[in-house]
């Protein structure tokens, strides 16, 4: 009896095959049956890209949220802020520093 052969495949390819699954429709065993694919090697290439896109997506700040820089805390005139955030709904929200 001869052992399956072992396919190779790059990092792109995979992300193309976990495309596929997602839009299948399917369970992972019946992908993996339906693909020719093994299981265990299909499960833990899921959880290598969940993982990478997980990292990627942390290292990128989101467009919602702006940088703030802090003014020099030797300058007295600089250590007064004051911010006002409004919510709908008339929620307010006032804080200041002097």
């Amino acid at each position: 009896m001869s052992k399956p052969q072992r396919i190779r495949r790059s990092v792109s390819q995979w992300r193309e095959i976990m495309t596929r699954f997602s839009e299948s429709g399917l369970s992972a065993t019946a992908f993996c049956e339906n693909n020719g694919l093994a299981y265990g090697t299909f499960i833990r290439w899921r959880q290598k890209l969940s993982k990478s896109v997980e990292a990627s997506e942390q290292e990128t700040p989101s467009a919602d949220w702006l940088p703030i820089h802090l003014a020099d805390l030797n300058d007295e005139h600089e250590r007064t802020w004051e911010i006002e955030l409004v919510l709908p709904g008339g929620v307010q929200l006032r804080m200041r520093a002097a």
